[in-house]
């Protein structure tokens, strides 16, 4: 039973119950240890098949997330100052180099209120409601706002700004009082362009508390960016930004100036992707190398797994008719060209296109087929590893019923000794004692 105690050595002689059951426990043990041994192997070989699963499926996302029309219709922009403007552009534009003189930036307007108080702590007399009007250049937006009598300047701001996003308010000092100030937020939100004759503003008000003034002065004017391209005509942005002057150009202006823009292919993912391709293919031959080469290697003489490695190998062909990798016959990698690849990129990009397109149809056929039947392969090691464990739990179980009726027959048997060691000891000393008295009885 569970909790039994057996003492065991306690006859003092030679008869040791309890070392006998542990020497005998551990000879019966041994059918466990070798399914634990076996248990082992088959986890080194499920974690490096593992590894190689994951390289694999790594190696197939990158195929599949390769796109192949649109790495070879890709566009880049080099501008020759990079102080005045910068460009961005999609696959749709032309191949060309033009000229942009930046004649003006776009500005935000800033006006504050005609009159201001002392203090910050000062309050408005009466109550009112401030409206503010926005020109989108489009249409006018109104808001309006709310104050109180015994309300502050900076009270009025932050109301401001919850009721709205086209205007920023804040507080202006002008070294003698501390008046209103409004800005725009976005700056390309609205075409108009501040014509203080004229009259016209982008941020215009009424009902101002009287403590404030009566109107606003301008601190900054609107103004639309501006730009030429070549000998053309002006072009003007309410923001820095110039979206599609060309097709599929773009322009930031950041300086007013001159500078050069020249748009030509960019193939730089298929460099990456080429470069990805070779760091790839050569951690897979990394991996099957460790599995399959060497003393301990989990899958020693298993051609399935070096299979990968030769596999990937015969199917280089498109590449290497190319001269864009070389081939390492010694270790089974490969390096990339990089000025052949820049050299046929230049001179004849279609045929790095079919080239490419012949290897990722090729290599992930391939993949995908060993991808499938590694995965099989790791299902079945996981089924045996169940199927070990549950045999060495059966087994556990067994020996622990066996180990107890061992200690309870040892125990009894030790018993029996100690009681024949003490009825042995009577008899030495009846002997004796007998003995004693016979040499007693031949004195007298």
């Amino acid at each position: 039973m569970a909790g039994e105690l057996f003492l065991t050595g306690i006859t003092g002689t030679w008869f040791d119950a309890g070392a006998m059951v542990e020497q005998i426990m551990k000879l019966k043990s041994i059918p466990i240890q070798k399914l634990q041994q076996e248990k082992a192997e088959i986890q080194a070989k499920l974690s490096s098949l593992g590894n190689l699963s994951g390289a694999i499926r790594d190696f197939i996302s990158l195929f599949e997330s390769f796109d192949i029309e649109e790495a070879f219709s890709g566009k880049k922009a080099t501008v020759s100052n990079t102080d005045v403007l910068s460009a961005e552009v999609t696959g749709d534009a032309p191949e060309i180099e033009f000229s942009v003189t930046v004649n003006r930036l776009a500005q935000a307007e800033i006006r504050v209120s005609n009159g201001g108080v002392s203090d910050l702590s000062a309050t408005f007399s009466a109550s009112g409601t401030l409206a503010i009007t926005y020109d989108t250049g489009s249409g006018k937006e109104t808001f309006t706002v709310d104050y109180t009598a015994g309300q502050t300047l900076e009270d009025l701001v932050n109301a401001i700004n919850s009721a709205q996003n086209r205007v920023k308010a804040s507080v202006y000092y002008d070294g003698t009082s501390y008046r209103l100030m409004l800005s725009e937020v976005d700056v390309g939100a609205s075409t108009v362009e501040t014509d203080t004759a004229g009259g016209v503003y982008v941020i215009e008000v009424s009902g101002l508390p009287s403590e404030l003034g009566t109107g606003l002065e301008t601190l900054q004017s609107a103004q639309n960016a501006e730009i030429v391209i070549g000998s053309g005509s002006p072009i003007t942005s309410p923001s820095n930004t110039f979206e599609n002057v060309i097709t599929g150009v773009t322009l930031t202006v950041k300086a007013t100036g001159n500078a050069t823009v020249k748009i030509t292919e960019d193939y730089s993912k298929v460099t990456g992707f080429l470069e990805d391709f070779v760091k790839n293919y050569n951690g897979i031959v990394e991996l099957v190398d460790s599995m399959t080469v060497g003393e301990e290697a989990p899958f020693l003489g298993e051609n399935l797994i070096s299979g990968v490695k030769f596999g990937m190998a015969d199917r280089l062909d498109p590449l290497v008719e190319l001269g864009l990798i070389d081939y390492n016959g010694e270790t089974g990698k490969i390096s990339l060209e990089s000025s052949r690849l820049g050299e046929l990129l230049s001179q004849d990009p279609n045929k790095v296109k079919e080239a490419l397109s012949n290897l990722k149809d090729s290599f992930l056929s391939f993949l995908e087929v060993y991808s499938d039947t590694f995965r099989s392969f790791e299902n079945s090691f996981n089924d045996r590893i169940e199927r070990i464990d549950e045999r060495i739990s059966q087994l556990a179980r067994r020996l622990a019923q066996e180990e107890l009726i061992l200690r309870r027959e040892f125990a009894r048997l030790e018993a029996f000794i100690a009681e024949a060691e003490m009825l042995r000891e009577r008899l030495r000393q009846f002997v004796t004692t007998l003995s004693e008295m016979m040499r007693g009885g031949e004195g007298s």
